[in-house]
């Protein structure tokens, strides 16, 4: 009996074939459900300590508005086309022996009376400054200002940072903040804020507090190494919460109360609590 190779080989091509196509259907329907293992979503404020996102205050500034996928409701706006915070004024300019600015000052978007007097205070604050440094700056003035804008569900939160050193002054830092109700069309007082976020003054006075003991810790220790350092006054009323003028919400919600000594004396010094 002659064994043809050919039938055979159709044959067992049969046979994977009807094999596999059971094995299919038994895996469809009768494997256990399980859904694919995928890694935890992570947010800045799950795997970032508030004391990091405090230390990584000057590296938030990107110049822009961050909505973080929030939907706004229409507004109106000044400059149509434009977004709710844009940079009205860049300059990147650098003359030998005179100055170096790199700025980008923000310009909020929004046809309000309140809005309008944010808008007036950043002409004064920033742009007036550079517009005086490039009229008569004489002794290597180096001058930037950068910003950061979020929206947190109906909160517009800007904050802008402007760094100064004029000749063999010390170096001064000014940081300025605007907390905006994109539905009450209103600013947002600290106050405010704590109750939207669900946080007691007197624990955040506590957290500001120590933070600033801390900080006057450590510029003690330099002082007695011989250094020249910001004293703070521990006593003082500032950091009552009532007094405090200088916060914003940030990314995810996060609350940032800031003491820019800066911007009442030539300091680069700032305290900064993040909640």
């Amino acid at each position: 009996m002659k064994i043809n190779f050919r039938t055979i080989g159709f044959g067992m091509i049969i046979i994977i074939c009807v094999i596999a196509i059971n094995y299919a259907i038994y895996w469809q329907f009768f494997r256990e459900n399980k859904p694919i293992p995928t890694e935890p979503m992570q947010t800045p404020s799950d795997s970032i300590s508030n004391t990091e996102l405090a230390k990584n205050f000057n590296n938030i500034f990107t110049n822009s508005l961050n909505y973080q996928n929030n939907t706004v409701r229409e507004i109106a706006k000044i400059q149509n086309g434009k977004d709710i915070v844009y940079s009205n004024v860049t300059k990147k300019e650098k003359i030998e022996n005179r100055y170096d600015i790199n700025i980008n000052i923000p310009y909020v978007n929004i046809a309000n009376e309140t809005v309008k007097k944010f808008n007036a205070k950043i002409e004064e604050i920033f742009n007036a400054k550079a517009n005086d440094i490039i009229a008569s700056a004489n002794n290597n003035t180096i001058y930037s200002v950068e910003y950061a804008g979020y929206i947190n569900s109906n909160i517009l939160s800007l904050v802008i940072k402007s760094t100064l050193k004029e000749g063999n002054n010390p170096q001064r830092v000014i940081v300025q903040t605007y907390n905006y109700n994109l539905s009450t069309n209103e600013e947002l007082s600290l106050n405010q804020i704590l109750e939207i976020r669900g946080l007691q003054s007197a624990t955040v006075e506590k957290e500001v507090k120590a933070t600033v003991v801390e900080a006057n810790k450590q510029a003690e220790t330099l002082k007695d190494l011989g250094y020249k350092v910001y004293t703070r006054d521990l006593n003082s009323t500032l950091y009552q919460i009532e007094n405090t003028t200088t916060y914003f919400l940030g990314e995810n919600a996060k609350l940032y109360i800031i003491y820019p000594y800066g911007n009442s004396n030539l300091t680069s010094e700032m305290d900064i609590v993040v909640l």
